[in-house]
């Protein structure tokens, strides 16, 4: 047998294989997800990018939890996506970001947002939603947070 020859029985052993697969993997429904460790995962989520990224995290994070729900997260909110914590901030979808964030709050994800965004864009404190904190900078908390052993993640 010649080397295209090969190569060609080879892919279509391959393609075989991959739809075999497929169909067992169809056939048993949906996967849920194995712990790795005996204690929970925990992750620091950036958001900074805006309200898009911030609505795509939070429903990352939503997924997550439903898989598995002893993860640990804690989200920062800095420069242009601080205003997913502010009361009365509406989704790309028309909701409210207050709903999301007290649903999630109450599965134990934190909100942090930061004071010198808040500051540099003349935000009053009073507008912060009430599961957020307020910290010096959201840069630093991240970086504090990893030092900590928090994964990071950036949606």
């Amino acid at each position: 047998m010649n080397p295209r020859d090969r190569l060609k029985f080879l892919g279509a052993g391959l393609a075989s294989l991959g739809a075999a697969g497929l169909a067992q993997a169809q056939s048993q429904g949906p996967v849920t997800a194995q712990a790795i460790s005996s204690e929970p995962w925990k992750v620091a989520m950036q958001m900074s990018d805006g309200l898009e990224q911030a609505y795509e995290g939070l429903i990352n994070i939503q997924n997550v939890l439903q898989l598995d729900p002893k993860m640990r997260f804690i989200v920062v909110g800095y420069g242009k996506a601080i205003h997913f914590l502010l009361s009365g901030t509406k989704t790309p979808q028309g909701a409210l970001f207050e709903g999301l964030i007290g649903d999630l709050a109450n599965q134990g994800v934190q909100f942090k947002a930061c004071n010198n965004t808040m500051t540099f864009l003349k935000i009053p404190k009073e507008r912060l939603v009430l599961e957020a904190t307020l910290v010096p900078a959201g840069v630093y908390e991240l970086v504090k947070l990893q030092s900590e052993g928090w994964y990071y993640i950036k949606p």
